[in-house]
C-alpha cells in the first residue's frame, strides 16, 4: 500500500528503533505518580493566548480529571492558505519544553504530550503537561 501520493517503494529505509530509546524515557516518566505538573492555566496558557496572535481565537479551557488540559480554538479569519495540522503545531510549539509529541487524534483533535524528562535541565526535575487541543 502507498503511504503518500508519490511513494513508489511501498516501503522505507529502517525500522523506528534508532530513537526507541527516547521514546520510552518519555513514557516511562508520564507513567511516575505525580508527573504532569500542576495549574498549566498558569503555566500554559499565557503562552497559547499569546500565540494565537491574530490567527487564533482561543475560545475555552478546562483541566480534565486524568490531568489532561482541553483548550479549545478556533481560526480567527478566514481559512484560506491555512494547514491546520502545521499551524496547530506551530501555535502548541509556544509551550514546547525538552521533549514534544504532537499527534492528531482525528480531524480537529490534536494531543500533545510536553515536558523535562530526568538529565534535561539542571534545576528541574521530570515533569510534563498533557494537552488536548480542539480545533472548531
Amino acid at each position: 500500500m502507498r503511504r503518500w501520493d508519490i511513494d513508489e517503494r511501498q516501503t522505507g529505509i529502517a525500522d523506528g528503533s534508532a530513537m526507541e530509546p527516547e521514546v520510552r524515557g518519555l513514557l516511562d516518566a508520564m507513567r511516575r505518580d505525580g508527573w504532569v505538573a500542576e495549574e498549566p492555566d498558569e503555566h500554559l496558557l499565557p503562552h497559547l493566548r499569546r500565540a494565537c496572535g491574530t490567527e487564533w481565537l482561543l475560545t475555552g479551557e478546562r483541566l480534565l480529571e486524568d490531568g489532561v488540559y482541553e483548550v479549545t480554538v478556533s481560526l480567527a479569519g478566514d481559512r484560506e492558505g491555512v494547514h491546520v495540522h502545521r499551524d496547530v503545531v506551530r501555535l502548541l510549539s509556544a509551550i514546547a519544553e525538552a521533549v514534544f509529541f504532537v499527534r492528531q487524534r482525528e480531524p480537529g483533535v490534536f494531543e500533545c504530550v510536553t515536558g523535562v524528562l530526568d538529565g534535561d535541565s539542571p534545576g528541574f526535575g521530570s515533569h510534563g503537561h498533557l494537552v488536548r487541543l480542539i480545533v472548531t
